[in-house]
C-alpha cells in the first residue's frame, strides 16, 4: 500500500492503515451485558468496551471476537520525492535537501513553495515484501442482550509474539473487531487467499479497532510517525474517521480511557465491510 500527496500538507494521520501488522491470541476474553455475573470471571479487567450489532445478513449463531493480523516482517517505511518544473528537474526543489521520512514534511513543503516547480509529489511506502500475511482470532460465549448488545472485557495483555517491532524499537499489535460463527474455530485467516474470505467471518466494525502497545508510542517512534497517534503503554480503542477521499485512509485517534463510546459492528457479507486495515 502506498500514499502519494500532491502539494498536501500533514497527512500522516491515515497511515498505518496499510502497514500495520500483529499475531496471534490475546487471552481472557468476557464476553457479556453490564450488570451480568460471569462465571469465568478471572479478575479485574485492564480494559472494558462495550458495541452495539448493526444486521445486514440473516446469520445463525454469532460471537464477537479480536482478529489480530499477522505481518511477514518487522515494521518499516520508504519515503520518496519528486519535483520538477514542466518536466523537467528543478534547481530549487534540488536545494531543498534529501529526502527522507523525518525530512518528507519539510521537503514537502520547500518544494512546494518554489516558484518554478508545477509538480510535486511525496510517497511513503512499506518494504517491498508483503508486510500484512494473515490473522488469528478468539472468541468467547456471548451472553445478555447479545446480539443487539455487547461488552468486552481483557484480562490480560497479549504475549510477546503478538508484538511487531519496528525499526525504532517500539512494539505494537493490531486487532479487528469481527463477528464470528462460531463452529469455525480456530479463526484462522491466510491473506493470499483473499477475496475468498473463510467462511466463519460474518461481518466487523468499520468504527472502531483496538491496539496494544506494552512500550507506548512517543512522537519519535515509527508507529507514530506513520499514525499520527502519540499514546502511553497499554491497550487503546482507536476511533476511525471516514477520509474525505475514496483512496485515501480514515483518520486515527484514541478513545478516552472511560468514553461511552460504543463499537459499531456490522454484520454483512465480508467483502462488504470497509475494512480499518485494507487487506
Amino acid at each position: 500500500m502506498m500514499e502519494s500527496r500532491m502539494n498536501e500538507g500533514d497527512a500522516r494521520g491515515g497511515r498505518m492503515l496499510a502497514l500495520v501488522a500483529a499475531s496471534a491470541l490475546v487471552a481472557g476474553f468476557v464476553y457479556g451485558c453490564d450488570g451480568q455475573a460471569d462465571p469465568s470471571y478471572r479478575g479485574e479487567p485492564l480494559m472494558s468496551v462495550s458495541g452495539r450489532v448493526e444486521t445486514g445478513l440473516s446469520v445463525g449463531e454469532v460471537e464477537v471476537g479480536v482478529l489480530w493480523l499477522t505481518s511477514g516482517s518487522d515494521f518499516a517505511i520508504e519515503c520518496t520525492g519528486e519535483a520538477n518544473a514542466d518536466g523537467e528537474p528543478s534547481a530549487c526543489a534540488e536545494a531543498c535537501g534529501v529526502v527522507t521520512c523525518e525530512t518528507l514534511d519539510a521537503w514537502d513543503a520547500c518544494a512546494s513553495s518554489c516558484p518554478d516547480v508545477t509538480f510535486v509529489v511525496s510517497e511513503v511506502s512499506t518494504p517491498s515484501v508483503p508486510f500484512l500475511t494473515g490473522g488469528v482470532g478468539q472468541t468467547t460465549p456471548a451472553v445478555g442482550e447479545f446480539p443487539a448488545q455487547f461488552s468486552l472485557d481483557i484480562l490480560e495483555p497479549p504475549p510477546d509474539e503478538v508484538l511487531i517491532a519496528s525499526t525504532t524499537g517500539e512494539r505494537l499489535a493490531i486487532g479487528l473487531f469481527v463477528a464470528l460463527d462460531p463452529g469455525g474455530a480456530p479463526f484462522r485467516i491466510d491473506l493470499s487467499e483473499l477475496p475468498d474470505y473463510p467462511e466463519w467471518l460474518l461481518g466487523g466494525s468499520e468504527s472502531h479497532m483496538l491496539v496494544y502497545t506494552p512500550d507506548g508510542l512517543d512522537p519519535e517512534s515509527l508507529w507514530s510517525q506513520a499514525s499520527g497517534l502519540v499514546i502511553e503503554s497499554g491497550f487503546h480503542l482507536i476511533a476511525l474517521t471516514p477520509p474525505a477521499e475514496a483512496d485515501q485512509d480514515p483518520e486515527l485517534s484514541a478513545v478516552p480511557s472511560g468514553d461511552a463510546t460504543q463499537i459499531s459492528l456490522r454484520i454483512g457479507s465480508p467483502d462488504g465491510i470497509v475494512w480499518p486495515v485494507l487487506f
